[in-house]
């Protein structure tokens, strides 16, 4: 019986061990010079107030969200194209609502909610001309602090420079991250 229980303990013992090892994290070797990667885009907290300005054109346009009579654009990471679409054939522009760092909206019952910097703002946009903020929940941890996807390399933050709102594909010299 002893030999029957040393068996399969022994048994049990050589087919989970293997279960227990664990594969070293990757650690890709850094290249020296210029190499395809992202960079951050910074904007600082005191420069990136949110205001409603005149129309502008599009030029990285990203989500589209349509309430009512509006049609809402995202601007990726600078803010939110506001159009009057009324008359979808014919959109008219009314104003760009600059929110750095912004790629995210939805709206309901006059709120806009949006990603602010690295926080949630909700707005009350019943007057595009009068935005008012009304809460803004603080997500210092929810900080774009690494690029989108995997496998590539990037340049490291320096919260010196301010706080990351997105990223964009360039050429990095000597980089030091890599995700």
């Amino acid at each position: 019986m002893k030999k029957l229980v040393l068996s399969v303990l022994v048994l049990l013992t050589v087919l989970f061990f293997p279960g227990c090892y664990r594969e070293p994290p990757f650690v890709p070797e850094f290249p020296v010079g210029e190499v395809e990667g992202y960079r951050p885009v910074y904007a600082s907290r005191d420069d990136a107030s949110i205001v409603f300005q005149s129309p502008r054109a599009l030029v990285h346009p990203g989500k589209i969200y349509v309430v009512s009579n509006y049609l809402l654009i995202n601007e990726k990471y600078e803010g939110i194209h506001v159009f009057n679409n009324a008359d979808p054939s014919h959109p008219v522009a009314l104003g760009f609502l600059r929110m750095a760092g912004n790629t995210e909206v939805a709206v309901r019952n006059q709120v806009l909610y949006a990603d602010h910097l690295a926080d949630l703002v909700a707005l009350n946009v019943a007057d595009w001309h009068n935005i008012r903020e009304l809460s803004r929940v603080r997500q210092n941890l929810w900080a774009q602090r690494v690029p989108p996807g995997n496998g590539r390399y990037f340049e490291c933050v320096d919260s010196l420079k301010g706080v990351v709102v997105g990223w964009e594909l360039s050429t990095l010299k000597d980089p030091k991250c890599f995700r």
